[in-house]
């Protein structure tokens, strides 16, 4: 049977819905999601060659990352424009900005795919887990390539392979085993569907970027138990909980349990779990 194709407009309506809705849990998280995935954003913003002074694009930021790396970059002469498609993402990012006190960032809620800058107006783009979302992600790149300056660099990050991203594989994989759920039909954008240097990297040569590189970031990410791990799933991870929700609420409940236990085995026991994840980065020059 032919795979079902995506229709763009109603994807980015769901995943406006699903982004609004997890922001509470990011707000929740936030520490810890900072503490595992600072590499990312310290690395993407150095790829990028985001230097003092410069102007940057930060598309698909969520709460504000790397965007808040990218402002401590530019300093108090250079600027970031941040944009994403959840005004609440948007919201809680403001928040973040101004309690860190920068004031060289501009939010902007937008889908990737619908921006509009002037020609030559950015000296680098990011987009750390983002624009991987977006059902025309090499046509987003296109036309955020369209905003660089000539030779300026776009950074963006993925997750690698489900073997290699635990956090999301062990709540995935468990659900779809325990609910006989199929997978997503291929193509299908998510934070498992650039999962090779070659995935990620293309996206970037499709939407016009040359000399693209891609690399690995070893993550680790620890939750006091399995139990704080399902909480955190449950709040901050569309992707699962938008499997899960058209089942009944007994069927989630015994399907969360079943998490629980795939995550404590995963751990060896009770206590603090800790789990290693591969992200991956890819760079491309306009």
């Amino acid at each position: 049977m032919e795979a079902k194709a995506v229709d763009p407009t109603e994807f980015r309506d769901g995943q406006r819905d699903q982004w609004n809705t997890a922001a509470t849990g990011w707000r929740r998280w936030n520490d810890l999601i900072d503490e595992g995935a600072s590499a990312v954003s310290d690395r993407m913003v150095e790829l990028a060659g985001v230097r003092p002074g410069g102007r940057v694009l930060d598309v698909a930021c969520g709460y504000g990352e790397p965007t808040l790396t990218a402002a401590r970059r530019v300093g108090a002469e250079g600027s970031v424009v941040a944009t994403d498609i959840s005004a609440e993402m948007i919201a809680y990012g403001r928040e973040r900005a101004a309690a860190a006190g920068f004031e060289n960032i501009e939010f902007v809620e937008s889908a990737a795919i619908d921006l509009d800058f002037p020609a030559d107006t950015f000296d680098a783009a990011l987009s750390r887990w983002g624009i991987i979302f977006d059902p025309d992600g090499e046509g987003a790149a296109a036309r955020v390539r369209g905003f660089l300056k000539p030779g300026a660099k776009m950074a963006i990050a993925s997750w690698g392979t489900p073997d290699e991203v635990p956090m999301l594989a062990i709540p995935l994989r468990t659900a779809m085993q325990r609910l006989g759920a199929e997978p997503p039909p291929p193509g299908t954008p998510g934070p498992l569907s650039r999962p090779t240097p070659e995935a990620i990297g293309g996206l970037l040569e499709g939407g016009g970027f040359s000399e693209v590189e891609a690399e690995r970031v070893d993550l680790s990410f620890e939750w006091q138990s399995p139990e704080q791990f399902v909480t955190f799933i449950k709040e901050i991870a569309p992707p699962v909980t938008a499997l899960l929700a058209p089942y009944p609420a007994e069927a989630q409940a015994e399907t969360w349990a079943a998490i629980t236990e795939a995550a404590r085995d995963a751990g060896g026991g009770e206590g603090p779990l800790r789990l290693s994840n591969v992200a991956l980065i890819a760079v491309g020059r306009a």
